[in-house]
């Protein structure tokens, strides 16, 4: 399993975060998060996209498929409580 890099930057951008496959990267853009845990919920969810693809369980999915299975991974210990 190749490894992840998360860069961050400071400029706007009108996105939270990217996750590039080419380059196994990750990038937050911090001015879009108001705390610290919104941070790290960006960064998670950039993560799982890494891993779906170094499973290749992304080929299975399009994006909307990925994007509502990472958002009840985040939301899972909300759901079952």
């Amino acid at each position: 399993m190749n490894k992840c890099s998360v860069d961050f930057k400071i400029q706007h951008n009108d996105n939270r975060g990217m996750y590039f496959e080419e380059t196994n990267r990750c990038i937050v853009y911090l001015p879009m998060h108001e705390t610290m845990e919104d941070v790290i919920k960006t960064i998670n969810h950039e993560i799982f996209h890494h891993c779906f693809t170094q499973l290749e369980e992304a080929e299975s999915m399009d994006e909307e498929m990925e994007e509502c299975l990472i958002f009840n991974l985040q939301w899972a210990e909300y759901s079952v409580v």
